[in-house]
């Protein structure tokens, strides 16, 4: 055996806690927060009024939006068919049919 495994992060210096006999690979970060795939930064569905030219009852905008990266996946929308949209897009994202967690 080894001696002490220190975490694979940036900038942690924790050890690894390894138990012997456990099936599948050795850990190699200390702890869940460490972990790259823990530190992505989420996909979030937003839905505003549109700063651009209104058009009255449909200044409504859908977009997609992770860190600084911006998608916009519906203009010129009314407040329904918005909200609608938001919702559907938040099931797909979420894994479920309406947004509301009911699975397929």
């Amino acid at each position: 055996m080894t001696g002490p495994q220190v975490c694979a992060a940036r900038d942690c210096d924790n050890e690894v806690v390894r138990r012997p006999g456990r099936v599948g690979r050795p850990p190699i970060y200390c702890s869940p927060g460490c972990r790259p795939s823990r530190t992505r930064p989420s996909l979030s569905v937003e839905l505003d009024q549109d700063d651009g030219e209104p058009v009255p009852g449909r200044d409504w905008v859908v977009r997609l939006r992770r860190a600084n990266q911006v998608v916009v996946v519906g203009r010129g929308l009314g407040r329904f068919s918005a909200t609608a949209m938001a919702t559907e897009l938040r099931g797909i994202l979420g894994g479920t049919v309406d947004g509301r967690g009911d699975q397929p």
